[in-house]
Parts: C-alpha cells; structure tokens; sequence
C-alpha cells in the first residue's frame, strides 16, 4: 500500500484543478465522458446536495521524464465530469427525480433583512425545503451552493505510474458502470490510444461515417480506427475480437500506421461527393472495409476523385456484378458482420472490383 495515498478535497478544489487541467479528464484510454443517463446524473447530484457518500475518486499519478508529475482520473471520470457540467456547464437537474426535496437552515431575518437572535443573542435559524428539480447550480440557493462546494470528495491516489500501469488500472478499476466491450478493447492499445483518439476528430466520422448519437462515447470509433489499421496495413491479422487486434497493434503497429490512416481519412473525404447512399456504405458494419478497399485503390495511382466515381457505380449499378459467384448485394446480407471470414470475403471482393471497374467495365463503356 506504500504507493497508494488518500486524500480529502472539497469538491471545489477538486472541479478547479480538473479545470486547471491538473487533474487530468483524458487519460487516453479512459472512456469518454457522456455515458451516464439523465437518471444516474440527478442521483449523483442529489447525493451531493444531501451531503451523502459518494465513493472515492480514483486517480493515478505520473512523473514525466522532465519530473513534471501529472494526475490521471482512472476511475470517476462520469462522476468528475457531471458534477463539473453541473458547476460550470449549465446542465440541470431533471424532473425524474424520486427525493428531490433538500433540507438546509437558513437564519432568520426580519423585514429589514437583520438577523433574528433570541433572549442569549444567538441567531435563530429555521429549516427550509428546497425542490431541486429542473435546477442548475445558479438557481440553487446560497446555502446549498455552498454545501456542493464544501462537499468533502474523497480521493485515492496510485503513485508512481506509467502510461501502462494505469491503462491497466482503467481496465480494472470502473465501477460505476462497467466498460463495454469496445472500451475495456482500448485500454489494450495505450501505446497509441492519444494518435486514435486524435483520429476520431477527422472530419470523415461527421461528414461521412454513418453512425448513432452515442457512438462517438461508447467505444465504437475507436474500434473502428483499430480494425481499419489492420485491414489497411496487416490484413492477415484481422481477428473479430476487438482486444486481440488491438494487443497485437500495441505490440506490432507503427505511429506512422495511425498517421497515414488520418491522412488517408482526410483524403477519402476530400475526394468523395457525399451523399446520403454514400453514408449507408460507410456504416458501422462496412465503413471500415470501404477505408480499407480505398487503400487499396490508392496503390492502382489514379486520382483520389475516381474512387467516388466507382462507390456511385457501385451503389446504382455495381452491386449486381458478379465476382466467384457472389454479388456485394449476396455478401451483405452475412449477419456474421465481423467474423474473419465475412470482413476478408467483402474485402477481397471489393478490391477484386474495384480494379475490374477500372480496367474493364469502364473502358467498354
């Protein structure tokens, strides 16, 4: 226990340091902020107003080679960042909210604004109720904005960590609400997890990239970063299990493997014509085995624009052609999405038409 240390901050201290950035919101293989529902965020902030437990933060502590020490939220990140939307960001508490009545004592004034005393001079204080529903901290009253920031957070530090040991102690230690299969995948990947997270801010996961409202948060464009590396640079090492392929890219890939798939990113988007169709292909299930046929189309040397033009030939027409037997309209309909087999099935045939497009169907046309 040596290396383990407990401490005490008021809750103001601590949401000043996170904004300071001396405790530290993204530890690059911590999962993203946001994966609470309104529910859990009412019930946090609840806990607080009622100055209730709330378990310790946990944090592990890094000492750079330049003896600069920086502090990682390797559990509490969702409770950190809540309570910090609440004080800074505005957020509110909502109406669901089964005991939302807060006590507090407030002393008792006369018409004047003068505090009351009774007959030994001490101020006579009274209890009051307040509904904190529909909320945000500066339509709180004094008294409890004062009880959120006194609040006593308790906090256990893990010294002396590197990178890797507390990628491992953000794989262990969520409590709250345990990582998803996607997210504890990433906590195998810390050698690059900060080049994949910079990735997900390529302009091709808005523009271009088909997905849901949450999966920005909940691991997905992180997984698909990691399986378009592999299918882009060392196919034969696609596996469906996410964890598998990122241990073996922790182990084996280059930075420079994750700076030419942000470049080829931006490329792809820059070249494309963007349309509706054109998302629907780039979908959770094939989006990364498109980037990875797009590679592979930029080895042929014609110009990036010409790939656009065989995505709108193969969505109109395209789709029908026959390679070994099977149509892209056949192999989609696979439900094994990413199985081995069906990923490198619609790899091959992709690549096979691509270069038939180019050296064949549109030359006879």
């Amino acid at each position: 226990m040596k290396n383990i240390r407990k401490q005490t901050y008021t809750l103001e201290q601590y949401l000043k340091d996170m904004k300071a950035e001396k405790i530290r919101t993204d530890q690059e293989c911590q999962r993203r902020s946001g994966q609470w529902n309104p529910n859990m965020v009412n019930e946090l902030i609840a806990s607080v107003l009622s100055d209730d437990y709330i378990p310790p933060i946990i944090l592990g502590e890094e000492t750079t080679a330049n003896g600069i020490t920086r502090q990682w939220i390797i559990d509490g990140l969702q409770r950190s960042s809540t309570l910090s939307l609440f004080r800074y960001g505005n957020a509110k508490i909502t109406k669901n909210l089964d005991e939302y009545m807060v006590t507090y004592q407030r002393k008792v004034t006369d018409e004047n604004g003068n505090i009351k005393r009774d007959e030994h001079g001490e101020a006579i204080w009274k209890n009051i109720e307040c509904d904190i529903r529909n909320k945000t901290y500066e339509q709180l009253p004094e008294e409890l904005k004062e009880r959120f920031n006194g609040y006593q957070l308790e906090v256990v530090v893990h010294q002396n960590c590197d990178t890797t040991q507390i990628s491992k102690l953000v794989r262990k230690l969520n409590n709250c609400k345990p990582m998803n299969q996607a997210q504890k995948a990433f906590t195998y990947i810390d050698a690059f997890a900060s080049e994949i997270r910079e990735i997900t801010e390529n302009r091709f996961f808005k523009d271009m990239y088909s997905c849901n409202n949450r999966d920005r948060i909940n691991g997905t464009f992180e997984r698909t970063i990691g399986d378009m590396a592999i299918l882009c640079n060392y196919p034969e090492q696609y596996r469906k299990d996410t964890k598998v392929g990122f241990k073996w890219l922790n182990e084996n890939a280059t930075i420079f493997d994750f700076n030419n798939l942000d470049n080829l990113l931006t490329r792809l988007v820059d070249s494309t014509e963007i349309t509706s169709e054109i998302r629907k292909l780039f979908n959770r299930k094939n989006g990364y085995i498109f980037v990875a046929t797009f590679k592979a189309f930029t080895e042929l040397g014609r110009n990036d624009k010409d790939f656009g033009e065989f995505l709108h030939w193969l969505i109109a027409d395209g789709k029908y052609t026959e390679i070994n037997g099977k149509t892209w309209i056949d192999l989609d309909i696979d439900r094994s999405t990413r199985d081995s087999g069906t990923v490198h099935g619609k790899l091959d045939y992709l690549t096979a038409l691509v270069k038939q497009y180019f050296t064949v169907i549109k030359n006879v046309a």
